[in-house]
């Protein structure tokens, strides 16, 4: 297989050198490596890794067939977009193995795909509910879309625990409001709604991603709400709901992979604006940690340098960390905080420099997977998460109920 992804990274890097030298337009250039990509068998290699994974359907041979097809539309969907925040860049690509990062972008969207192949299982089943018409106006599925608790209506039991954890949670929520700004709100907000009625965080996408789908839900209000209600859909297999998880948006149906049917119902029985307000958060940059945190998280990724038998840290260890970080700070917080009064000029340096910072990410990510011992991990993903680790244990939980409320879930 090393002989074949010798030649199709080579096939590839000499169709982005015909673009760089202005031989190839951008459309041409992505659609030839696309081509290449979708007929160089990674896809059926790695769809077979994960041929016994099990997402609601029988896994063997004919799954690993349609990971396999669902992996060539995407891979070829993924590298054919154009702009200046596409999946792709070309200018990057030509300094990396685009085999390897087709391999390491498939087996990021494994749950997207197979969720695809389950929804288009569910919807040839046609599994018809037990009770009420095809319309759907009277089935347990459309109340469970469509009920809501009518104010003042919950008197005792469960309903009641919820209720005085919501009241908590909102006068909590109050309490904060003057000491937050911006997406730091919305985190409140968030956290508030996570407790109040026991939900888990959403998946929090790549930063190209959450690019894409940010617009598309402020557009939308109701589009967060729509794909949970696509989700459950999908996960109960209901008569005459293919057209919903058809039209909801893929980025945001992902957003709830974690989410068991309770929590999807719990959701969907709901306001459709505490949907929204879980996904804006999860799309969302961070709030900027202050100056003080960014450096203690510097120090700390830096402490983890491997030590040379001279007891000296390795030549070019800094250089690698400083980019590193950068890169990751780009990635995941705002460029500047919502506090920060230096003004329009000053905010749009910053601007400027994350953008340079997401530019040259993959070469920062790169240069630390490469570096001797790979201290930080072996892949792109495994840095993120050790670098997630480290600024979590910096900056805490970020918005969280206090003790106090919090017992009153376990009374």
């Amino acid at each position: 297989m090393r002989a074949e992804t010798l030649s199709t990274d080579t096939a590839c890097r000499d169709l982005l050198d015909q673009w760089a030298a202005g031989r190839l337009t951008e459309r041409q250039v992505r659609r030839e490596v696309a081509t290449i990509l979708t007929r160089s068998g990674i896809c059926r290699e790695v769809s077979r890794e994960y041929q016994t994974w099990h997402h609601a359907l029988t896994s063997g041979p004919q799954l690993s067939q349609d990971v396999e097809s669902e992996f060539d539309e995407f891979l070829f969907r993924r590298v054919t977009e154009e702009g200046p925040d596409a999946f792709f860049d070309l200018e990057r690509a030509r300094a990396a193995s685009v085999t390897g990062w087709a391999r390491q972008t498939l087996r990021s969207a494994r749950k997207s795909v197979l969720r695809n192949i389950h929804n288009r299982t569910a919807a040839r089943q046609e599994l018809v509910a037990p009770t009420g018409p095809e319309g759907g106006a009277y089935t347990a599925a459309a109340r469970a879309f469509q009920s809501t608790a009518a104010p003042g209506a919950l008197e005792d039991g469960p309903e009641v625990a919820q209720r005085i954890m919501l009241e908590e949670a909102t006068e909590w929520l109050r309490s904060k409001a003057s000491h937050h700004r911006g997406i730091a709100r919305t985190q409140a907000g968030a956290a508030a709604l996570r407790f109040a009625f026991s939900l888990p965080d959403l998946i929090r996408p790549d930063w190209r991603v959450r690019r894409r789908a940010l617009p598309v839900l402020e557009a939308d209000p109701k589009a967060a709400h729509r794909s949970a209600q696509a989700m459950l859909a999908c996960l109960n297999r209901i008569h005459g709901w293919r057209g919903l998880f058809e039209a909801a948006d893929q980025d945001l149906m992902s957003l709830w992979d974690d989410y068991s049917r309770a929590q999807l119902f719990e959701v969907v029985s709901k306001d459709p604006a505490i949907a929204y307000t879980l996904a804006l958060e999860t799309l969302s940059d961070r709030a900027r940690p202050d100056r003080p945190s960014v450096r203690a998280f510097r120090n700390a990724v830096k402490d983890l340098a491997p030590v040379l038998k001279n007891g000296r840290k390795p030549t070019g260890w800094r250089t690698v960390v400083n980019a590193v970080v950068d890169a990751f700070l780009a990635e995941e917080f705002e460029a500047y905080s919502a506090f920060d009064t230096a003004g329009a000029a000053a905010h749009e340096e910053r601007t400027a420099e994350r953008e340079a910072a997401l530019a040259t990410a993959w070469d920062a990510y790169e240069a630390m997977v490469r570096f001797a011992g790979a201290p930080l991990g072996g892949t792109h993903a495994e840095v993120r998460d050790r670098l997630e680790g480290i600024i979590g244990g910096i900056l805490g939980g970020g918005v969280e109920i206090p003790d106090n409320v919090t017992l009153l879930r376990a009374a």
